[in-house]
């Protein structure tokens, strides 16, 4: 009897009923993080390649973005379904109040030429990493929620133009290792034990 019931549900999972989220990289072409003593600190996430694939719905599950700041400090930040909406070619998200925190776009396409770009623009005093002086490595993660692809960029080959503890940029970067995802918000993600 259990041996059947774990088939069963694992059928659901082949059978569409619930998609495995896979890893996919999605290498830095600009990622910053400015401190300046103003206080008006921003990220800017940039990944743009002809390899990576939209795998999800935002729109019904929502995301989110995980930044690792070797020794400096790690922050996820959720985008809510309410905030995404669908364009002929992928998703957009606004939040131009910063009402979820503090991501004010995000947007993630795979145009029909093949051209793939996931951005992310964060603002304010709701960015609680900083830049290190200097910072030893990076890593991020955006994920699609309820079975959706996770997208992951690291310090690669690229050497940062600025790192300071007020600034640290770097561009077209080749380092696609995977940070943990967000947990999810609402709870929602249960791990299913089936037994055989």
């Amino acid at each position: 009897m259990r041996k059947s019931l774990a088939l069963g549900v694992a059928a659901i999972f082949v059978s569409g009923g619930l998609a495995l989220a896979a890893q996919q990289g999605a290498a830095a072409k600009k990622l910053l993080l400015n401190n300046p003593p103003s206080g008006n600190k921003k990220i800017v996430y940039l990944s743009k390649n002809t390899t990576s694939d939209v795998q999800g719905n935002p729109t019904t599950s929502g995301a989110s973005f995980n930044i690792d700041i070797g020794g400096d400090g790690t922050q996820c930040v959720n985008l809510p379904a309410s905030g995404w909406s669908a364009t002929p070619v992928g998703y957009k998200y606004k939040d131009p109040q910063l009402a979820n925190g503090p991501v004010k776009v995000a947007l993630i396409k795979k145009t029909p030429s093949g051209n793939f770009l996931l951005k992310v623009i964060a603002k304010g005093s709701g960015i609680t990493v900083v830049p290190g002086d200097p910072t030893t490595g990076y890593n991020t993660n955006f994920k699609i929620n309820s079975g959706g692809d996770e997208y992951c960029a690291s310090n690669g080959m690229a050497v940062a133009t600025k790192d300071t503890d007020k600034k640290f940029l770097v561009k077209n970067d080749d380092g696609t290792t995977c940070v943990t995802a967000c947990s999810s918000p609402s709870g929602a993600f249960l791990t299913a034990s089936l037994v055989f």
